[in-house]
């Protein structure tokens, strides 16, 4: 198992490419949209995603806003499962065994199922996580979630409307 500082920069920057790309396209999926998503400088080794703002808050006592919630923990999980499709694909003889980039995602998730209060939070993780990798695993996903970490990669963001097209190139919804 290598060391995660022996692994080659632009291995490790593609993996934090296709991370992000994750929740991008699972996002897109579950009618979330972004204004941008940007690999951090000086290395791009970490990410972020900026979703458009909702038009309300959530409420407890509204069933349409516990499932966003649940939408929101899918797209959350959707980061890991984006990088481990490019770890166990083109970064497979780099892979360190284990990765940590997504306890930021994690830490959001628990803000999520304290909110939603579940009576079983291991179901919901499990329905969430479920979720996103049934969409992560849409032939036609596969093909927009690798454009988009291949942008990421390129440029270090990528906006909206570069979204918006490579996600209209494909039977999505």
């Amino acid at each position: 198992m290598p060391n995660r500082d022996d692994i080659p920069a632009e291995i490790r920057r593609a993996a934090c490419a296709f991370h992000e790309a994750g929740h991008i396209v699972v996002g897109w999926v579950q009618g979330r949209f972004i204004s941008h998503a940007w690999l951090r400088p000086p290395y791009g080794f970490s990410g972020e995603v900026c979703f458009e703002p909702y038009g309300r808050g959530f409420h407890s006592g509204r069933p349409e806003d516990r499932a966003r919630a649940e939408a929101e923990i899918a797209i959350l999980y959707a980061g890991h499962g984006g990088e481990m499709l490019y770890w166990n694909e083109e970064g497979l003889r780099f892979y360190p065994g284990a990765i940590a980039s997504h306890e930021d995602d994690l830490r959001q998730i628990d803000g999520f199922l304290a909110w939603l209060r579940p009576v079983d939070e291991a179901a919901v993780r499990a329905r969430c996580q479920a979720a996103a990798t049934a969409i992560l695993y849409r032939p036609a996903i596969r093909r927009a979630h690798a454009a988009i970490a291949r942008t990421l990669l390129d440029q270090r963001r990528i906006h909206r409307d570069e979204v918006e097209l490579i996600m209209a190139g494909r039977a999505v919804r």
